[in-house]
């Protein structure tokens, strides 16, 4: 057993914590003078965060000591309370209309969409590993696995967020088709997704509006092309923590969506070169995480939560960079986020999790050959 396997949940661990550092230093950076205009308090979204991260680290710790092979038995239990949470954020939206956000005497406590991302990743790898023979067939999975996926994303697709609708379909498609499920099936989906979201789009002022900024040259989208900007200036190095000139009131959402150009202002291209080698070296790591599964429902957890982690990373960066519309999906460890930081620092658990008990288990059955 090789020393770099076996460091490998520290490895991942360090790059979360440095992520978690620069994110909140840059967040801070970001949302100060946004915070003093609105709260008249600086240090507004530092504080939230500050109370988040605590409980994050209380989800990770929980996630990465559960015997995880008993959420099979709770899997449907699991399910039925994420459509709960979802449909109460609906009930007790004060507008009347469908929210993504559950929030009870003023405060929102959960981002239904981080729940239901996480639950359909876990009922994925269920399915997975408990039919594996049977997802060949397009009938059977049209039967059986369907109804799940299509009633969560199509109540998140409700509230509305078609930008995690979009993401947790994507993380989905990945893990069928790397489990080898019917391409017919999955081109199913696919076609379907593109149906509905059409008409989702084509029926939201504010999606219409984001399509058009992106598809027409002639006007400018200016997040995007601020951000351009921001990330420009800082050069090689940048202009040094809380320098950047563009958080003040130029760059909205910089302490969320935009949370990149900030980083790239202030520490520079070798900033944001460090924080793509970040997740590089925590979709390596993961990749060890991978092979060292003991089991089916394991691989696929792990699958699920490193397509979960990079996905959301490129999708930022690209609408950052102006490659696609502006999706307002947050950076992972790095924006500002309570469901976010809480959610994924429990996938992280999870991972972590599945790679101990791995590393446990092959470490036992190669002293047991080495003894023989």
């Amino acid at each position: 057993m090789s020393i770099i396997l076996k460091q490998t949940d520290i490895y991942i661990l360090r790059a979360v914590i440095i992520l978690i550092g620069v994110g909140t230093v840059s967040m801070y950076s970001a949302s100060s003078v946004f915070a003093e205009y609105k709260y008249d308090d600086y240090l507004y979204y530092l504080t939230k965060q500050m109370i988040w991260l605590p409980l994050a680290i209380t989800a990770y710790l929980f996630s990465s000591r559960l015997n995880y092979h008993v959420i099979k038995k709770y899997i449907y239990q699991i399910i039925a309370v994420t459509w709960f949470l979802i449909i109460l954020a609906f009930m007790l939206n004060s507008t009347g209309r469908p929210s993504r956000y559950l929030i009870i005497a003023g405060k929102n406590w959960l981002t239904t969409s981080d729940l239901a991302r996480i639950t359909l990743i876990i009922y994925t790898a269920y399915f997975i590993d408990l039919y594996s023979k049977q997802i060949h067939d397009v009938r059977f999975m049209i039967k059986n696995f369907s109804l799940v996926p299509c009633v969560t994303l199509i109540l998140i697709l409700m509230q509305p967020d078609l930008s995690s609708t979009f993401i947790i379909s994507l993380i989905i498609i990945a893990m069928l088709y790397t489990a080898k499920a019917s391409t017919k099936y999955i081109l199913l989906i696919i076609t379907s997704a593109i149906l509905l979201g059409s008409f989702k789009i084509a029926t939201t002022e504010y999606m219409l509006k984001r399509l058009d900024f992106w598809t027409n040259e002639a006007k400018v989208d200016k997040q995007q092309d601020i951000s351009l900007w921001a990330l420009g200036n800082g050069g090689w190095l940048g202009k040094g923590p809380g320098k950047s000139q563009m958080k003040n009131g130029y760059l909205t959402a910089a302490h969320t969506d935009f949370i990149l150009p900030i980083i790239g202002e202030e520490f520079g291209f070798a900033g944001i070169l460090g924080i793509f080698g970040l997740f590089v070296w925590i979709f390596h790591n993961g990749i060890g995480c991978l092979k060292i599964a003991s089991n089916r429902f394991a691989m696929f957890i792990a699958l699920g939560v490193l397509f979960n982690i990079m996905f959301y990373f490129l999708i930022n960066v690209s609408f950052v960079l102006g490659y696609i519309p502006n999706t307002g999906l947050a950076m992972p460890f790095v924006s500002y986020g309570g469901s976010n930081i809480i959610f994924t620092l429990l996938a992280v658990g999870f991972l972590l999790n599945i790679y101990r008990e791995g590393l446990q288990k092959s470490t036992i059955k190669y002293r047991g050959v080495f003894s023989e």
